[in-house]
C-alpha cells in the first residue's frame, strides 16, 4: 500500500503555515523541517519507507530531485501575488532591489521594474547550484557592488545576503501556493497508484497465459520474461531481464525482424534440445519500431492437448437448420434486429454481432447465413473461448503432416478451409489473443491463409460472422485488442437486444418453450396464470433467453396443474437464487416518482450504508461535500 503524502519544508514557519493549510483542507499530510542537505536526508528515508511524493520548496525541492530516483517530488511554486507582497515590503526600505532564484522562479520577471517603478535586477542562479555557496556568494556580491543592497529571495540567497550585511526579505508561500501543491501531489499520487495497479494486472496477465512470452526494446534489451517462459527455457527472469536476448537465445535471430519490419509467424526452433513454435511480432508506436514481442510454445503440447479437446467436440456442425422463422418475437426491438439482419445478409462483408449472454448470437448468425447467397454452402461455427490459446491456431488454420513432434502425418485441415465458400461463425471473438488477431488480420488482407508447418498459402473464400458479449472498443482502449482488426470486422455491426428491452415477447416466449416442454414429456401443461406472467415480466433476466428457457423448462417439470401458479414461480425462483424485489425498478420501468423524491431516496440510502459518513458518501456520489450539504439542508 503506498504510503501518505509528506511536506518537506525549509524552514519552521512555513512548515507551519502548511499545517494549518492542510487542517483547513482536511488533508493527511506528514511534515518534516531540513533545507537542502538535511532535507534530502529526509527523503531518502523517506523513499526506503515506500513514500512515492514528497513536497517541498526551492533548491531543497531541486536537491531532493537530484538524489533519489522513486520519489516525486512537486514544488511549491511562488505566485505572484507572494512575490508582489514581499516586493511591496522590501521597496519602502530600497530604491534598488535583487531579486535572485532559480529558473522557475525568475522567469518572466524582468518587466516586474517597469510595471512596479522599482529598479530591479533578477539574477538566475544556475540548475545546479542549489548547493554550491561560494557561487552564489560571490554573485551577491558582485550585485552588491553594483548598489543593490536589498535582496529578496529563497532561504538559501537570505542566508548568504546576510551574511554580507545585505538588507534582505523572504519570499514567503501563500496558503493558494500550498493547497495547489497539495492537490498536485495527489492528483500524482493517484497517477501512479493507478499506473502500478495496471501495470500488476497486465504482469498478472502476462503470467497466467500458456505461451511463453519475451518483449524485447528496440536495442534487443529482454524488458518481459514470463513465468511460463522460465518453464519453457529453464532460465529465471531475474536473471535475463536488461541482457540483450543474443546472449541468452542467440538462436532467434531478432535483428532481422526489426530490421525489415516483419513479422516471423509458426517459425521452428530447436532451443535447449526443446522444439517450439515461434511468433515474433514487431510493436510499433505511432508508426515508429519500438521492439519485438516474442511468443513460443512446445510443439509436442500442440498434438497431446489436441486429442482431449476433440472429445469435447467444440466444432458445432457444418449445417445451419435455423433461419428467421426460428426467430420468436413481435417487439420493434426483435423486428428491427430481424431487419437489420435480413439486410445485411445479402453483403459478402464481415457482421459483427453484438448481444448479452443468451440472446441468441449463433441463431442470427445461422439464419443470415440461410438468407445469404451461401446458405447452400457449409456452415462452421466454433466458439473461440472454450480452446486453449496454444491450440486456437492449429484449429483454424490447420497444419501439415509432420509439423511438429507428435503431429499427425495426415495434418490437419483447419475451419478456415472446412467453411470455404460458406460462412464461418467465430463466437466469442473477444477472447482471441492478439498474437492470433494479427493471423487473422493477414487472413482479412490477403484472402489466404498459412498452416502451422507450411510455407504455401492457401487461398480461402469465406464469410465471417464474429460474435461477442463485450465491448471490442473498450478491449482497444485497454490494448487487449487491435485496433487495425476491429475496424475491419465492425463493417457490418448487429445489436442484439437483451430480453429486458423486449418485454412484449416474453408470453410468446414462454408458450413457444411450455410448448417444447410438452413435446418432450408428453404432458398437457396449458400455460402460466395471469399474475405468473406478470412477475416473470418483472425479472432483469440477466441471463435472457436462455434463462428464461431453462426457467420455463424448470417450472414444466415442478408443475402439478394445467396452469403453472405465481406462487411456483416464487418458490422457484427462490430456488435459483433469483429472488425479485418486486420494489426495485429497472431500466425500462420508471417509477412514478419526481426527480426530486428519487434523488432524495438516493442521498438517504447512500448516506446510511455509509454510516453517516459525508465526505465517503459525497464521494460514492461522485460530488463535492459542499453540493452534499446543500442537497442536505434542502
Amino acid at each position: 500500500m503506498t504510503k501518505p503524502i509528506a511536506f518537506i519544508a525549509p524552514y519552521k514557519k512555513l512548515a507551519d503555515l502548511f499545517v494549518e493549510v492542510a487542517d483547513e483542507m482536511n488533508k493527511d499530510v506528514e511534515v518534516f523541517i531540513g533545507d537542502l542537505q538535511e532535507g534530502v536526508n529526509i527523503a531518502k528515508d523517506l523513499e526506503d519507507k515506500g513514500y512515492e511524493v514528497v513536497i517541498s520548496r526551492g533548491g531543497t525541492a531541486l536537491a531532493i530531485n537530484d538524489h533519489t530516483s522513486n520519489l516525486s517530488v512537486v514544488e511549491v511554486v511562488v505566485n505572484g501575488f507572494d512575490l508582489i507582497r514581499v516586493l511591496n515590503e522590501a521597496r519602502q526600505y530600497s530604491g534598488k532591489i535583487a531579486i535572485v532564484g532559480f529558473r522557475q522562479f525568475t522567469y518572466g520577471l524582468e518587466d516586474l521594474d517597469y510595471i512596479m517603478d522599482i529598479d530591479i535586477k533578477v539574477i538566475t542562479l544556475g540548475e545546479g547550484s542549489y548547493n554550491n555557496f561560494d557561487y552564489i556568494e560571490k554573485l551577491l556580491i558582485k550585485t552588491k557592488e553594483e548598489g543593490y543592497n536589498c535582496l529578496v529571495g529563497d532561504n538559501i540567497s537570505i542566508k548568504i545576503a546576510s551574511k554580507l550585511g545585505m538588507n534582505h526579505y523572504l519570499i514567503r508561500s501563500g496558503k493558494s501556493s500550498l493547497a495547489q501543491a497539495i492537490l498536485e501531489a495527489e492528483r500524482i499520487l493517484r497517477i501512479k497508484n493507478e499506473e502500478m495497479e495496471k501495470t500488476q494486472r497486465i504482469k498478472g496477465i502476462i503470467d497466467s497465459v500458456n505461451d511463453g512470452i519475451i518483449s524485447l526494446d528496440k536495442n534487443g534489451t529482454i524488458q518481459i520474461f514470463n513465468s511460463r517462459a522460465e518453464e519453457i527455457l529453464g532460465y529465471k527472469a531475474e536473471d535475463v531481464l536488461g541482457v540483450n536476448l543474443s546472449k541468452v537465445i542467440p538462436q532467434i535471430n531478432y535483428q532481422k525482424v526489426l530490421a525489415n519490419d516483419s513479422i516471423e509467424v509458426d517459425k521452428f526452433y530447436r532451443l535447449n534440445n526443446i522444439e517450439l513454435l515461434v511468433n515474433i511480432i514487431s510493436i510499433k508506436i505511432k508508426g515508429i519500431s519500438a521492439g519485438l514481442v516474442i511468443t513460443f510454445q512446445k510443439a509436442a503440447n500442440i498434438q497431446k492437448k489436441e486429442k482431449t479437446i476433440r472429445k469435447e467436440l467444440f466444432l458445432k456442425g457444418y449445417t445451419a437448420d435455423k433461419s428467421f422463422d426460428n426467430i420468436i418475437g413481435e417487439s420493434q426491438a426483435i423486428q428491427n434486429a430481424i431487419k437489420e439482419a435480413k439486410k445485411y445478409a445479402r453483403e459478402n462483408l464481415p457482421l459483427l454481432i453484438y448481444g448479452e449472454t443468451g440472446t441468441g448470437k449463433e441463431l442470427f448468425a445461422q439464419a443470415v447465413h440461410n438468407f445469404s447467397l451461401k446458405s447452400r454452402e457449409p456452415f462452421v461455427a466454433f466458439n473461440c473461448a472454450a480452446v486453449p490459446e496454444e491450440l486456437l491456431e492449429s484449429e483454424l488454420f490447420g497444419y501439415v503432416g509432420g509439423a511438429f513432434t507428435g503431429a499427425s502425418k495426415k495434418g490437419k485441415t483447419g475451419l478456415f478451409e472446412q467453411a470455404h465458400g460458406g460462412t464461418l461463425f467465430l463466437d466469442e471473438i473477444g477472447e482471441v489473443s492478439l498474437s492470433t488477431q494479427a493471423k487473422l488480420l493477414r487472413v482479412f488482407e490477403e484472402r489466404k491463409i498459412r498452416k502451422i508447418g507450411d510455407d504455401r498459402l492457401t487461398p480461402v473464400d469465406v464469410r465471417l460472422i464474429l460474435a461477442t458479449n463485450k465491448s471490442l472498443s473498450e478491449l482497444v482502449k485497454e490494448g487487449r485488442f487491435r485496433e487495425d482488426l476491429y475496424y475491419r470486422i465492425n463493417v457490418l455491426r448487429l445489436n442484439l437486444p437483451a430480453l429486458r428491452d423486449r418485454e412484449s415477447d416474453i408470453p410468446l416466449l414462454v408458450k413457444y418453450f411450455i410448448d417444447n416442454s410438452n413435446k418432450k414429456t408428453n404432458r398437457s401443461i396449458r400455460g402460466i396464470s395471469t399474475k405468473g406472467m406478470e412477475l416473470l415480466k418483472k425479472l432483469n433476466w440477466p441471463g435472457n433467453i436462455r434463462q428464461l428457457e431453462n426457467t420455463i423448462e424448470r417450472l414444466c417439470v415442478k408443475t402439478e396443474n394445467a396452469y403453472i401458479s405465481e406462487k411456483l414461480i416464487n418458490e422457484t425462483i427462490q430456488d435459483l437464487n433469483e429472488k425479485i424485489n418486486l420494489n426495485i425498478f429497472h431500466e425500462n420501468k420508471i417509477p412514478n416518482k419526481s426527480l426530486e423524491e428519487l434523488e432524495k431516496e438516493i442521498i438517504k440510502k447512500v448516506l446510511d450504508e455509509e454510516g453517516g459518513n459525508k465526505s465517503s458518501a459525497a464521494q460514492r456520489l461522485k460530488i463535492g461535500r459542499t453540493t452534499l450539504w446543500r442537497k442536505l439542508n434542502k
